[in-house]
C-alpha cells in the first residue's frame, strides 16, 4: 500500500447556505481539503495520511472521526490540553470568497513540538504535501524543523509536491515569508502556486516568471494555477499551456486550487502523464465552485476522473 501523506491544519468552517444568515458548519483547512480531493481518485492501492496538531476537546475529537468518515489516516499525532482547533468564516461576493479567521490558539501551531510522530510517516510515504499555510501557522523553530525532515525523508521514489499558498498575514514579515517559500520550493518536485499569490509576494508579472523563480530555486516541475485563464506547466526542458473549460455560474470558489491539487495527485498516483492530470484536475476543479464549501460529495463528479 502506498501513502499520500500531507501536513497541516484542519479547522471548523463556517460556510454560506440558500438561506440568508444561516452558516453551515463543516471541517477544512487547505492541505486537508486537497487530501480529501485526492482520496477521492486515488487508484486502489494508495492510503491517505494526514498530520496534524489537534486538541483534547470535544471538537478535536468530532474532526478526528470526521477524518475517519473519509477514509484518511490521523494517528498519532500531538493533541494539546491547552489549545483548540482554528475557525474560520467564508463571506462570498459574486462567486468570490474572503475570509475570517479564528486561528491564536489553533493546536495545529504547536504540531512540531513533537517531531518524532511525523518522521516515521514522512519515511514510509510516497507523495508527501504541505503548503505556504502549513509553513506560516507553526513557529521559526518549528517551520525548520518540518523542512529539515522533510529534506532528510527525500529519497528517489518519494515526491514532495507544494503549493505556496501565499497568506501574508500569518506570517511574521515579508522577509521571512518570501524566504521560508523559497526554501519550500527547492526540496519540491512539484510546486503548485497561483499567479494572484505569487504577484503579490514577489511582484511577478506572469506565469512565466513564477515558473523561472522555482524553477531557479531548484523546484523540479511547476503548475502555475491562473483560475479561468491557463494553467502553465513548466520543468527545465519544456512548458505547455492548459486552457481549462469555462464555467457558466460560479458559486464559491473556495477550495479551488485545493481540489486541482488533490485530483492532479491522484491522477499522477494512477500513471496519467502530466498534461492528462492538469486537465482531469482543472475538472475537478471547476466542479467545485459550482456548489458551496471547501468539500464537495463525490457523487458531484466524473465517476473516472482519474482512473
Amino acid at each position: 500500500m502506498k501513502t499520500c501523506l500531507g501536513i497541516g491544519e484542519v479547522m471548523v468552517e463556517l460556510a454560506a447556505t440558500k438561506t440568508p444568515d444561516i452558516l453551515q458548519r463543516g471541517f477544512a483547512g487547505d492541505v486537508f481539503n486537497s487530501l480529501y480531493y485526492a482520496q477521492l481518485f486515488l487508484p486502489d492501492d494508495w492510503k491517505v495520511s494526514f498530520h496534524t496538531g489537534l486538541g483534547l476537546d470535544q471538537i478535536s475529537d468530532e474532526i478526528i472521526a470526521f477524518i475517519g468518515r473519509h477514509n484518511i489516516s490521523c494517528e498519532t499525532i500531538p493533541r494539546s490540553k491547552n489549545r483548540t482547533v482554528g475557525l474560520y468564516m467564508i463571506q462570498l461576493s459574486e462567486g468570490e470568497r474572503s475570509f475570517s479567521y479564528w486561528r491564536d490558539q489553533s493546536a495545529a501551531r504547536v504540531m512540531m513540538d513533537a517531531p518524532d510522530m511525523l518522521a516515521e510517516k514522512l519515511a514510509k510515504a510516497e507523495y508527501i504535501y504541505l503548503s505556504g499555510i502549513s509553513l506560516a501557522i507553526l513557529p521559526p523553530q518549528g517551520r525548520k524543523t518540518l523542512l529539515q525532515m522533510i529534506t532528510a525523508a527525500k529519497t528517489s521514489d518519494k515526491t514532495v509536491f507544494f503549493d505556496s499558498n501565499i497568506r501574508p498575514k500569518l506570517w511574521e514579515n515579508a522577509d521571512i515569508m518570501r524566504a521560508s517559500i523559497a526554501e519550500a520550493g527547492s526540496i519540491a518536485d512539484i510546486v503548485l502556486p497561483s499567479l494572484d499569490d505569487e504577484t503579490v509576494a514577489f511582484g511577478d508579472k506572469s506565469a512565466a516568471d513564477v515558473v523561472a523563480r522555482y524553477l531557479s530555486w531548484g523546484a523540479g516541475h511547476v503548475i502555475v494555477k491562473n483560475g479561468a485563464a491557463p494553467t502553465l506547466s513548466a520543468d527545465a526542458s519544456q512548458q505547455h499551456l492548459l486552457s481549462p473549460e469555462p464555467v457558466e455560474h460560479i458559486i464559491d470558489s473556495t477550495a479551488a486550487g485545493d481540489a486541482f491539487n488533490g485530483a492532479l495527485m491522484a491522477c499522477l498516483a494512477a500513471g496519467k502523464p502530466m498534461n492528462e492530470a492538469i486537465r482531469n484536475a482543472q475538472i475537478c476543479s471547476a466542479i467545485v465552485v459550482t456548489q458551496n464549501g471547501a468539500l464537495i460529495p463525490q457523487d458531484y463528479f466524473p465517476e473516472k476522473l482519474c482512473s
